[in-house]
């Protein structure tokens, strides 16, 4: 009989520890959910970015096109030379808020564009964008759509939406000539992946590079935001557990292999056997997606000018081992082709020098930047942009 009433205590004992343990997996569950229900409710892009000189915080990833600005995020870069803050406002952009629909009396211009049209190096007052608004006195709006790392093909990707959404009387494509040409042919840049173009037969742009690999340091909700900025600990541990998973999880390159990455193919096409043919095929691909840009623009009906964005390797600051002097030759290849499809040039080239740049850091500094805004004011001023 005791046997027995041990054997039934132990039973109800097991019987409570299930139980129990129900109870506890039920309430983690619900408490879950509810965390859930809290961050889905959270608005988590407005949240703060502690001091940091990763500009890649204040991104998020996009599965279309890589990464984007993280609408409603704000905080502080701070590199060697210089710190800033900033803010992406509701609409994704670093920019003032603004309403899609237009202001009476002004032309809006839609100024597309990477890290110097986003403005690494310079703050929000002194981005050529702004600069341009400041010296007409208010009749220009430049909308700054500028995301650090885009390229042509992303740009044709964002071009309807950003047309329809926000009736632009004209459309500025900045054209970055240290990395453009390469950009559109890359699938990883600078550990991220992104859409590219691959070669083809026929005017058709064909994209490749989906499903596009979720990795890097892409913010992905306030507690981990929190964490990143304040604890040194969870910084460290993050890390290490990042670069293992890289490591594991390496997903490679793809696109025009065997080309330079650098784009020294197209600065010295003499630099190896085949260079020459990898810069012409680039050219070829980045003239497929112009024209397909400009094609987009006039179904719109909406004008196009690119803006030249010259960068050190202009003016002699290439590769080391390479002959120093000034270096056209990505400069020369865009007016070529912009030349060949009627789009027009605002090249403010010739204005620019070295002191224009930083000197640990590629990007132009504030003089830089009103020299870009002197060129694309003077083009607006003369050019007759009908109002839409």
């Amino acid at each position: 009989m005791r046997r027995c009433a041990r054997m039934t205590a132990t039973r109800m004992n097991a019987t409570r520890f299930l139980q129990n343990a129900l109870v506890v997996l039920v309430s983690l569950l619900l408490s879950l959910l509810a965390a859930e229900g809290v961050v889905r409710l959270t608005p988590l892009g407005n949240i703060h970015v502690a001091e940091t000189d990763n500009h890649f915080r204040f991104y998020e990833f996009d599965p279309r096109l890589g990464w984007k600005n993280a609408a409603g995020r704000h905080g502080r870069l701070t590199r060697k030379e210089f710190s800033y803050d900033v803010s992406i406002n509701s609409h994704g952009m670093r920019y003032r808020e603004v309403q899609r629909r237009k202001p009476p009396g002004v032309t809006r211009v839609a100024v597309l564009g990477d890290s110097f049209v986003w403005g690494i190096g310079v703050s929000d007052g002194e981005r050529f964008t702004e600069l341009v608004e400041e010296r007409s006195n208010g009749k220009y709006e430049l909308l700054n759509f500028g995301v650090s790392g885009y390229g042509p093909i992303q740009y044709s990707l964002i071009f309807d939406e950003i047309v329809t959404g926000f009736q632009p009387d004209v459309v500025l494509l900045t054209f970055c000539l240290i990395n453009d040409f390469v950009d559109n042919v890359f699938w990883c840049r600078s550990k991220y992946y992104k859409p590219y173009v691959l070669e083809s037969p026929g005017p058709d742009v064909v994209i490749a590079g989906y499903p596009l690999p979720r990795i890097g340091v892409f913010t992905r909700g306030l507690p981990t935001d929190w964490l990143a900025d304040y604890s040194r600990l969870y910084t460290l541990a993050t890390s290490s557990v990042n670069r293992a998973a890289a490591s594991l999880n390496d997903h490679g390159q793809a696109g025009l292999i065997g080309a330079d990455e650098l784009q020294k193919d197209i600065y010295f096409p003499q630099h190896s056997p085949g260079a020459a043919d990898f810069a012409e095929r680039m050219v070829a691909i980045n003239t497929k997606v112009l024209t397909q840009i400009r094609d987009k623009a006039r179904a719109h009906d909406v004008p196009l000018a690119v803006v030249v964005a010259p960068t050190r390797y202009e003016y002699g600051a290439a590769f080391p081992q390479q002959k120093r002097g000034p270096n056209m030759n990505a400069r020369n290849h865009l007016l070529e082709t912009l030349k060949e499809l009627g789009i027009p040039a605002i090249d403010s080239t010739d204005a620019i020098d070295m002191s224009d740049f930083w000197k640990y850091d590629m990007h132009w500094r504030p003089s830089g930047h009103a020299k870009i805004a002197d060129g694309i004011l003077d083009w607006l001023t003369r050019s007759s942009l009908p109002e839409r």
